[in-house]
């Protein structure tokens, strides 16, 4: 090849030599990504920390659907009492009590539109569905999640009941109940946020 004064010297190489120095390239650049941004989120799994230990529910509502409530009536958890125009309800027993069901069964209310009861106490969770994840600092977050809540009863069994959120100040069938996690040593639970 001729040189040209001005330039000094073309090294020449071939394309397998090229595309080798390219893909070397390419894959520093992703490997240097992966290890800035971290595959794990940094550690904080929603899921993780809500199914690893019982949740405080203190007066929080539960959906049930029609064979739940059938089954509380036969297994005598609950006792039916209509109460016209549609509406029921479902008299707690002292077996639906243990089970930590704290006000008796609403059937019928046509705010929500579906049986629900509240409960009481320190009861495991199962994710079904987790929504959207904000930082409110750096050592809390909200998550939302749609949650079952597992009662040790065959009623419950099949179907946890889901944990209802809260929507213009009510309790609402179709919004994910907010918990906020805590950073202390590891992420906790710290409270549903109404």
């Amino acid at each position: 090849m001729l040189g040209v004064g001005s330039l000094k010297s073309i090294r020449l190489t071939d394309d397998k030599q090229l595309v080798v120095k390219i893909l070397v390239r390419i894959v520093g650049v992703l490997l240097t990504f992966l290890a800035l941004t971290g595959c794990g989120g940094g550690g904080f799994n929603p899921a993780g920390v809500l199914e690893s230990r019982t949740v405080r529910l203190d007066g929080e509502q539960v959906v049930l659907d029609q064979g739940q409530v059938d089954c509380g009536a036969r297994e005598d958890l609950w006792t039916i009492t209509p109460m016209g125009d549609g509406r029921a309800l479902g008299r707690l027993t002292s077996k639906g009590r243990e089970l930590q069901f704290s006000d008796d069964v609403q059937i019928g209310d046509p705010v929500v539109g579906t049986p629900y009861v509240q409960i009481h106490g320190m009861l495991p969770v199962k994710v079904l569905q987790t929504g959207s994840v904000r930082d409110e600092d750096e050592w809390t977050k909200l998550v939302d999640a749609k949650v079952g809540v597992a009662i040790n009863h065959s009623c419950f069994q099949a179907n946890p009941p889901a944990l209802m959120g809260i929507r213009h100040g009510q309790f609402d069938a179709s919004a994910n109940p907010v918990f906020r996690f805590k950073m202390d040593q590891d992420w906790t639970v710290d409270k549903i946020v109404h």
